[in-house]
């Protein structure tokens, strides 16, 4: 399944409910929603996206596995998870993908970029 979303933040709340309703009852579903709205945030925070573009959010949803991708139109930085701060404000999205996802990675430039997660049960 894939959807586009506009690059604003009410979008997000948008996103969340997408993934809610292709996963319906999957044994990963509220880690799933967590991490594709931390993605979702970090495309219209950092990339392209965010400045009147869109970004699309695909799910593949497989009997034991489960990947999800947000794909932004792109940005001269490389997703990177931090060291995290416990003064910090930000910068804990992508630490926290990879704390609680099995996988994830990137791929992509500044003309567009493609952010994934994956669980398997």
């Amino acid at each position: 399944m894939r959807r586009a979303f506009g690059g604003r933040p009410d979008q997000i709340a948008h996103v969340r409910a997408f993934v809610r309703q292709v996963l319906g009852s999957a044994p990963v579903l509220d880690e799933a929603v967590l991490l594709a709205s931390e993605l979702s945030a970090n495309a219209v925070t950092h990339t392209a996206s965010g400045a009147d573009g869109t970004f699309d959010v695909c799910i593949g949803l497989r009997s034991r596995s489960l990947r999800v991708e947000v794909r932004d139109l792109g940005s001269p930085g490389v997703p990177v998870a931090r060291q995290q701060d416990g003064l910090a404000e930000d910068g804990r999205g992508l630490g926290l993908v990879s704390l609680v996802a099995d996988n994830w990675g990137h791929s992509g430039d500044e003309e567009g970029r493609s952010v994934y997660f994956e669980f398997h049960w």
